[in-house]
């Protein structure tokens, strides 16, 4: 059996919100023996009023408290519970809370997910089409009243334990055949069927399914924002998410330091303790350099998210520090499990191993480097006038 969170003393941190992230994480018991994800870990966070209070006031709300909220839960959970938290928190209540206010049954759906008694999922890579949503088959095809829904998705988080799953499908016209129109609408997921629930390498504490839709019969009021702006909207609600894998690398990197410098204190190697060797102290010192440049980008990008328009730039700039997070995860943890030699590659001794593993997620999950990657390209300018001053090729 591996080491477990509640088998580690994690330091109290102060302030309502680490208070609050600590009663609605207690009770879990071993949380790193999970293979679910525990639902009454939102449903808390909504009784205390964290997730309104993220949500509350203009869009698109208090951003910085919804990032603080990831790095607290991911620096006292398993990876898993924080990447599901923050699914429900960031973009399936960004998707709500801005498209969500064209019927009443949308609305109320919204006001229990901020109760956290409805928990939402989203669905939109396909078994073919993967990264590519633009490509996706799931069709909705209109019906006295509303949609029908058909179609099947691969990668569903939170789809076995929530209530609602927001599906990114293709508009169908009068006679049902197939438009290049994108769009989002709410199917309960209890019409849909899981057909699997994945095994994964890492991340067991979020439950991750395959669904299908058997011509499911959705309201007319269920449909998310302006039909023909599904990979918009998609996109929208991902940028949140993408915010937020970077706070879950802050808070899960800086629980495996914490860990590791207290083992470079406590272990005795070659006449003294670990950290007495200076090298080994400055290879953490690195870890924590890392972390704080990565702090100052997260809540700058919070900010300016707060204070500007979601466009294509301010969108690819997130994607940016997704990318870089997700890349400096796997390499600092890794660098914390060097500190325990031998014992951090061993399961039942420390959860070194297991959290490396799950960090690898951040490189995929919300977006594939790639995919970011490609975001970012789009924003590249050369500059023009000072290549013209400053360059000069000789034939």
């Amino acid at each position: 059996m591996a080491v477990g969170y509640d088998a580690i003393s994690v330091p109290p941190r102060s302030g309502t919100l680490g208070d609050n992230v600590r009663e609605a994480l207690s009770g879990l018991g071993d949380a790193s023996r999970l293979r679910r994800f525990p639902r009454g870990v939102l449903e808390k966070l909504g009784k205390l009023g964290v997730l309104r209070r993220r949500w509350a006031g203009p869009h698109p709300g208090d951003v910085l408290l919804g990032v603080s909220l990831a790095e607290e839960v991911a620096a006292s959970a398993p990876t898993g519970i924080a990447v599901g938290v923050s699914l429900h928190t960031e973009s399936v209540l960004s998707m709500l809370h801005r498209f969500g206010t064209g019927s009443d049954y949308l609305a109320d759906l919204r006001e229990r997910a901020l109760d956290g008694t409805a928990i939402g999922a989203l669905a939109a890579s396909e078994p073919q089409g993967g990264s590519d949503l633009s490509a996706v088959r799931t069709l909705a095809t209109p019906v006295a009243g509303g949609w029908r829904i058909s179609g099947s998705k691969k990668y569903v988080s939170l789809g076995a334990v929530g209530d609602f799953v927001i599906v990114l499908c293709r508009l169908a016209d009068g006679s049902g055949a197939p438009t290049r129109r994108l769009a989002t609408v709410v199917v309960p997921l209890a019409r849909a069927e899981v057909v699997r629930e994945h095994d994964k390498l890492g991340t067991h504490a979020l439950d991750t399914v395959a669904v299908e839709f058997h011509d499911v019969l959705i309201p007319a009021e269920a449909m998310l924002g302006r039909p023909g702006l599904g990979l918009a909207n998609v996109s929208y609600g991902l940028s949140f998410e993408r915010l937020a894998v970077g706070a879950q690398v802050l808070g899960a990197v800086g629980h495996a330091l914490g860990l590791a410098v207290e083992h470079s204190e406590r272990r005795e190697q070659f006449g003294g303790p670990l950290r007495s060797h200076q090298h080994l102290e400055f290879r953490l010192a690195d870890v924590l350099v890392e972390l704080e440049v990565l702090r100052a980008a997260v809540h700058h990008m919070a900010g300016r998210l707060m204070a500007e328009p979601l466009d294509r730039a301010l969108v690819a700039r997130i994607a940016a520090v997704k990318v870089h997070a997700a890349r400096l995860a796997e390499r600092l943890v890794s660098e914390c499990l060097q500190v325990f030699g031998g014992a951090g590659y061993l399961t039942r001794e420390t959860p070194l191993g297991q959290m490396w593993q799950d960090v690898r997620l951040a490189r995929i999950g919300g977006g594939t480097d790639e995919m970011m990657l490609a975001l970012v390209a789009g924003e590249l300018r050369g500059a023009a006038e000072a290549y013209r001053s400053a360059v000069r090729i000789t034939a």
